[in-house]
């Protein structure tokens, strides 16, 4: 009776073996067939390009749903839009409606591409996003520009990621230097009392 209890266990380990090995044998993926130098690698698809390369911020296609000014505007999902280095008279100062109306042909309802500045995230004291905006595929901050309806904004030049894009504009300074153009100060020792003696 020994032998053939033993050879019953056995049996049903070499069984348990069979199905582990076919269980296994089941989940393991297909090997694929050993290349003879004839077969090309497989191809695999090219990613789509960024839109915006190597940005580190901000980089979405959203609608422009309002223009508040010639360099500020609104896009789907509550996100402010400033349009970075460039100066456009405010809306009560001369050429502020013409530079909103502008900004308004060029963007309103269109999708638009927005590109955050990578040097400037978080910057913007007023919780805007620093940026260039493709409306259309056109670059608004460089049409505003060179249409004239605004201005380079100098003082951001050297802290922009796009300060050196040749339609910021801030490699070639028109403005004039402002010790050119200030009015010489008087010192404030000429409005002193003479000590007297």
């Amino acid at each position: 009776m020994t032998s053939r209890r033993r050879f019953t266990i056995l049996i049903a380990i070499a069984v348990s073996i069979v199905l582990i090995a076919a269980v296994f044998m089941a989940s393991r993926p297909p090997i694929a067939p050993a290349s003879d130098g004839n077969n090309p690698p497989p191809v695999t698809p090219n990613p789509k390009p960024s839109a915006c390369p190597r940005s580190v911020g901000l980089c979405i296609e959203r609608n422009v749903t309002r223009v508040i000014d010639g360099d500020t505007l609104d896009v789907e999902g509550a996100l402010r839009i400033r349009l970075v280095l460039v100066n456009a008279p405010e809306l009560n100062a001369l050429g502020g409606p013409e530079s909103k109306d502008y900004l308004t042909s060029l963007c309103l309802g269109s999708k638009a591409l927005v590109d955050e500045d990578d040097l400037q995230i978080g910057d913007d004291p007023y919780g805007r996003v620093l940026a260039v905006v493709y409306c259309g595929g056109t670059n608004a901050n460089a049409l505003m520009i060179s249409s004239g309806h605004a201005t380079t904004y100098y003082t951001f030049c050297s802290v922009s990621e796009f300060g050196s894009a040749a339609w910021s504009g801030c490699s070639i300074r028109l403005r004039p230097r402002l010790q050119e153009t200030a009015t010489p100060r008087t010192p404030t020792y000429a409005f002193r009392r003479p000590l007297r003696t």
